[in-house]
């Protein structure tokens, strides 16, 4: 444990830190944007983290500062009304963390000091904001319980922690809470939702995995690109039960895994039938096929003033990525380094044409890896910048030491808090 951070911890708030806790950033090694759909993913926790200590207060307030100045100090008073938000700071992220755990515990919130720090790089698709929402609701909970994960299984405060970010406009699918909170050290993890359940995946010992920086990052919560591919795949799962004359809900949600189980076809009829849909459709349309209440369910208030979207190519790529997500756990356990590569590079080919969620850096940079001898390149991550990661072969020469590495990664293991008083 770092013994300046407490130190920093002490002088701010002129006491001890009670508990500690470290929760992981991820990589997502393959399966990007199909979480949400309810389809599996594969990705491991990294060694750059996110770090938090946390101590009681007999004011009637919570102060949230930051290590890093360039984070504003946030203090609020006790009780608060606070029930999220649509453009979020970065002490919102921890605030729905701690909203999230109030409500489950169906307690009023007590006053706490909490201090951060972190080594994940912020906006680079490596999770540093969701990780931040796990650190401070873990806090929450011991400040609240004196308990970690004898309150709640892992696999539930995933699920919490998922459900927590929709506070603050993130329609996400849980990837990234599941990755954070219940990998393990030494594996990749296959992570299925819907019911939430993770399989270790052993890699080949000779597979590294290099990290690299595109040079451009986005705040997805601050942007309506990610949540208009959610609200597009939600239209796109009521048109493909449409077209094919099964009955389906006027309204809520409806995601592509189970419009796949509706229409009781596998994933490569699924691709078929995917491409029957209309490349884009407007809203005034979709409001003649499906009823305009249908259509605004499919919508949040970042979307809701879109007039035109993308279906056919959206749902393109769920299938196939889901399809690659199968493959690529089947060829790990066969040690097939070379096929886990060409997925890998079929995956971001994938999220570059059909889902619209790469930019010209995040492509220089996998085209740059790939002619240094990568075996393959995907963006990581929600993507529109942010990072990459590359599949070498630790046995060979190859040397990406040239480009913009953040680091080279192995799997590690989850979320944990240290009791320290």
């Amino acid at each position: 444990m770092n013994e300046q951070f407490i130190e920093t911890f002490q002088k701010t708030f002129g006491k001890k830190p009670i508990y500690h806790v470290r929760c992981p950033g991820r990589v997502n090694i393959i399966g990007e944007h199909i979480d949400y759909n309810d389809y599996s993913v594969l990705p491991m926790a990294i060694k750059a983290s996110t770090f938090v200590l946390v101590a009681p207060s007999q004011e009637s307030r919570i102060r949230i500062y930051n290590v890093d100045p360039t984070y504003p100090s946030f203090e609020l008073s006790l009780p608060s009304d606070w029930n999220g938000c649509n453009a979020p700071k970065w002490h919102d992220y921890a605030l729905c963390g701690w909203k999230a755990v109030l409500t489950f515990l169906k307690e009023e919130p007590r006053g706490f000091d909490l201090l951060v720090t972190g080594s994940i790089p912020s906006s680079s698709g490596l999770s540093s904001s969701s990780s931040l929402v796990c650190s401070v609701a873990l806090a929450t909970l011991y400040i609240h319980t004196k308990q970690s994960f004898e309150r709640i299984s892992r696999s539930n405060f995933a699920d919490l922690c998922a459900h927590a970010e929709h506070l603050i406009g993130t329609q996400g699918g849980g990837m990234d809470q599941a990755a954070e909170i219940l990998s393990l050290e030494g594996r990749a993890l296959k992570i299925n939702f819907n019911p939430l359940s993770s399989e270790p995946v052993f890699l080949p010992s000779d597979a590294k995995f290099v990290v690299l920086h595109s040079g451009q990052t986005m705040n997805k919560a601050a942007s309506s690109e990610f949540n208009q591919r959610v609200a597009e795949c939600r239209l796109a799962g009521k048109l493909l039960l449409k077209q094919n004359d099964k009955e389906w809900p006027k309204v809520g949600i409806v995601n592509l895994r189970k419009v796949q189980e509706m229409l009781g076809c596998d994933l490569s009829s699924m691709i078929s039938l995917a491409e029957e849909l209309p490349e884009e459709i407007t809203r005034e349309k979709l409001d003649e096929l499906l009823g305009t209440e249908a259509v605004l369910s499919c919508l949040t208030s970042n979307t809701i003033h879109l007039t035109k979207f993308k279906i056919r190519a959206r749902a393109r790529h769920v299938y196939s990525e889901a399809s690659r997500v199968a493959t690529f756990a089947s060829v790990c356990q066969k040690n097939d380094i070379a096929q886990m590569g060409k997925l890998m590079t079929e995956s971001h080919e994938s999220c570059r044409k059909d889902y619209e969620c790469s930019c010209p850096a995040l492509d220089n940079v996998v085209q740059s890896c790939l002619s240094a001898g990568a075996l393959g390149a995907r963006l990581t991550g929600a993507g529109w910048g942010g990072c990459v990661v590359a599949l070498v072969n630790g046995s060979s020469d190859v040397s990406l030491s040239h480009l913009n590495v953040l680091f080279t990664s192995s799997p590690c293991a989850g979320i944990d808090g240290v009791n320290m008083s």
